[in-house]
């Protein structure tokens, strides 16, 4: 039992070693990586300097970007007759004129063989040449010099001109 007129044994007071070296190596263990970090968070004056212009802003809080044309050289050009110079939200603007003075192309794809040139894929073409989808090889009739024929072989996907 304990008397509290007397001093507490010296078990009561001692520390086990075990816990208090634990306790350095993890405070040596934080200082280590305080350290690297701090080293690994520093810039060289390199990369303060890019920060620096690609900021978005300054100490203030006012954009520090600039328009986005500002650095644009424009050359000069002319825009011959009857195009004329445009500049509507470009940086150096544009030769315009309208459809019903300059023809535009209306380009339309023609229908599946309008041209009577498409011919079949070689009997013993292989597998890849047949798709998938849109993928088909599409093969068009050779235009063969005299004394070759369009012939099929050699694991082809469409006919090639040979000498007969």
């Amino acid at each position: 039992p304990f008397d509290s007129r007397s001093p507490p044994p010296a078990a009561a007071h001692a520390q086990p070693t075990h816990s208090l070296a634990a306790m350095k190596f993890v405070v040596a263990a934080i200082l280590a990586a305080a350290g690297v970090t701090g080293k690994l968070l520093r810039q060289t004056p390199t990369e303060v300097e890019l920060d620096m212009e690609h900021r978005e802003k300054d100490s203030f809080g006012n954009t520090a970007l600039e328009p986005a044309c500002a650095k644009v050289e424009c050359g000069e050009y002319s825009c011959p007759a009857p195009f004329e110079l445009k500049v509507d939200g470009t940086c150096c603007g544009y030769c315009w004129a309208p459809d019903h003075l300059v023809a535009a192309d209306r380009h339309r794809v023609v229908e599946y063989n309008a041209t009577g040139f498409v011919v079949e894929q070689c009997d013993d073409a292989p597998s890849t040449c047949k798709g998938p989808g849109a993928n088909v090889v599409r093969c068009f009739k050779p235009s063969c010099r005299e004394g070759e024929t369009a012939s099929c072989g050699g694991g082809r996907c469409c006919p090639l001109c040979q000498a007969r």
